[in-house]
């Protein structure tokens, strides 16, 4: 999950942002959520993007995020920089602000009303506004009418700005087809393969060699220092339990909020995966249906489904017995589904394929639609009731602990006094920070800095709330003794060796191709790639970057004039073939391609844009500590 965030991380979180005028949930403006916290962040041309609207567009980005995609971690959040996203985006819907003041552009409020009243999100199912549903989901996010008209209207406002400044994007059909061409091409290489495995077995390391390898490589062994924390963690969701909430309160959210508690038809289901690519070659397909009948003749035998998909399934699911737990329509590709709602509870499908290739299914349980009852939902009702309590209590149990670490107290005596509750880290290192808790770098290093005892005097603010911190240990760093690295040093010369000649064999038969004198035993050798793109990825070598430029950059049946690293050792290539893709295709497409082309100009000159803003106004970060991840 992390890796395909983190590669699409722009465009991923550009439509997250993007989809208020959608979704309606997403906050973009500054000025609306004026709270008794007044602490400025950052100051935009003498006007103040406040602590408050930072954190308020953190959480409820975030929650709107992971209502889309649950299985987004805070270490994904971190990874991204996404406190600094939206710091960026905030900052920037400030300076569209001001310039179109200075524009004279403006929302009307019968353009707002307008663009409201048709929010698919807010109509009934015969397209008629409704405004219990309105302000109900309005409540589940924590905004009243007011606030969310407001920050609306700027919404609005950011794009008409976007529109106004864009007006000058228009391609022409000849340069989108340029485009497509260069995004849809691909090549083939012919190539000569030297493996460094292939020399490992003439490699011997001596001991001074080890020596030599340890002293020289001290850093590499080195395990940092390590400290581990004791924390109070002020979050709505973790002062939850502790609120009074009664069997009314709990009745009237139920039926307040009643279409939230619908649910859609499910399966509990498991699967076995025989993973084949789509392109394999026909044997390779032929292997895998054959091992997947295999294995549906001995679960018709009467064999153990779980064990066999810890034995046999290509899934990460495999671990837990291919288990994928519960899932509804729209969740899996549509020949997986098909078949999954196809079957009774305790079935087992036929062999199913699938992009990922072959599968057998076993549905567990079969879920019908309907409405949860109270009983079911109970409990989540008084956490999210518990929540909205514990928000209006965050600020008067921070003022108590305070008042306790300020007189002379120390955590444990703000736990016992306060009825809250204390956590232990593991032990963590400055570069990594606790697994437990997502802190700043800022406060990470505050603590390490700490001696063992000490309690931090001020609030720590972490995602949804703050925390209070006692270092409590610390392991100071060391160099770990030769004898415990002497393999892992063994292992490493041994591969650095190896590959030095590789890659000298490599080099000789590059001088060999290139005059054209290959053996008839190097000619045999010779294997042909799959077709690749511009992104690198060569299905037999793996990502090679460089080598897809050069093979694209040369003409074909030229030698490329220099050796290539890869996964497991050195390639010579040649370039067997360019692949443009049909015209017909590009017909096919062209509409969807001068949307996306247009789109794409569209944002390089709203981004040119901004970039001319940001450079002219005068700009100043106050807390930078609270945007660091």
């Amino acid at each position: 999950m992390l890796d395909v965030l983190r590669n699409n991380a722009q465009s991923w979180i550009v439509k997250v942002l993007f989809a208020a005028i959608v979704i309606v949930f997403v906050f973009w403006g500054v000025g609306s959520f004026t709270g008794d916290r007044d602490g400025v962040l950052a100051v935009v041309n003498d006007k103040p993007i406040k602590i408050n609207d930072f954190v308020r567009a953190y959480e409820t980005t975030v929650q709107s995020i992971r209502e889309q995609n649950p299985d987004v971690t805070t270490d994904d959040l971190r990874e991204m920089q996404f406190k600094q996203q939206i710091f960026n985006q905030l900052l920037n819907a400030e300076l569209l602000q001001q310039k179109a003041q200075k524009l004279g552009l403006s929302v009307s409020a019968s353009e707002l009303q307008q663009e409201i009243l048709s929010l698919p999100a807010f109509l009934t199912e015969d397209n008629r506004f409704d405004p219990q549903l309105y302000e109900g989901i309005l409540r589940s996010h924590r905004l009243t009418p007011a606030q969310f008209e407001r920050d609306f209207q700027q919404n609005m406002l950011l794009q008409k700005m976007e529109n106004y400044i864009s007006l000058p994007a228009r391609p022409n059909e000849e340069e989108v087809a340029e485009f497509y061409n260069y995004i849809r091409s691909q090549a083939k290489v012919d190539y000569l393969k030297i493996s460094w495995e292939d020399f490992q077995d003439r490699i011997s390391i001596q001991e001074d060699e080890i020596q030599q390898f340890y002293q020289e490589n001290q850093s590499r062994f080195k395990v940092p220092e390590q400290i581990r924390i004791a924390y109070i963690e002020l979050t709505p969701r973790r002062l939850a339990p502790m609120q009074d909430v009664s069997s009314e309160e709990i009745e009237a959210y139920y039926h307040a909020n009643i279409d939230d508690f619908s649910r859609d038809e499910q399966v509990a289901a498991r699967h076995i995966l025989i993973a084949v690519d789509q392109d394999a070659p026909q044997e390779e397909k032929d292997q895998a249906l054959a091992s997947i009948k295999e294995i549906k003749a001995r679960l018709d035998q009467g064999a153990d489904f779980d064990a066999l998909a810890s034995e046999h399934s290509d899934c990460p699911s495999a671990a837990d017995g291919g288990d994928l737990g519960k899932f509804g329509r729209g969740q899996m590709v549509p020949e997986f589904e098909e078949a999954a709602f196809s079957l009774e509870s305790g079935a087992v499908s036929d062999p199913v394929q699938t992009q990922f290739g072959w599968h057998l299914i076993k549905v567990e349980e079969n879920i019908p639609a309907g409405r949860m009852e109270l009983d079911q939902v109970r409990s989540r009702i008084r956490m999210n009731i518990g929540e909205e309590k514990a928000m209006y209590q965050l600020s008067d149990t921070m003022d108590d602990i305070l008042e306790v670490i300020i007189t002379g107290g120390d955590l444990d005596e703000a736990v016992q006094s306060l009825n809250l509750e204390a956590r232990t880290t593991d032990f963590f290192t400055r570069q990594d920070g606790p697994v437990e808790i997502n802190l700043p770098t800022t406060a990470i290093n505050q603590l390490f800095d700490m001696v063992v005892g000490e309690t931090t005097e001020t609030p720590v603010m972490v995602e949804n709330g703050y925390i209070f911190a006692e270092k409590i240990d610390v392991r100071k760093a060391a160099v770990k003794d030769i004898e415990e690295v002497t393999s892992e040093i063994t292992t490493a010369l041994t591969k650095q060796k190896a590959s030095d000649m590789a890659r000298e064999r490599a080099q000789e038969y590059l001088e060999v191709v290139v005059e054209g004198e290959l053996s008839q035993e190097q000619q045999e050798e010779i294997t042909t790639s799959r077709p690749f793109d511009r992104q690198g990825f060569i299905p037999e070598l793996g990502m090679s970057p460089e080598l897809a430029m050069a093979a694209f950059a040369a003409q074909e049946g030229q030698w490329l004039d220099r050796v290539f690293n890869i996964n497991d050792g050195y390639i010579v290539a040649r370039v067997a073939e360019h692949i443009l893709p049909p015209e017909e295709e590009f017909e096919a497409e062209k509409h969807y391609w001068l949307e996306s082309y247009a789109e794409m100009q569209k944002q390089q000159v709203f981004q040119s844009f901004i970039t001319m803003l940001r450079n002219q106004a005068k700009i100043r970060i106050y807390r930078s500590d609270i945007i660091e991840n």
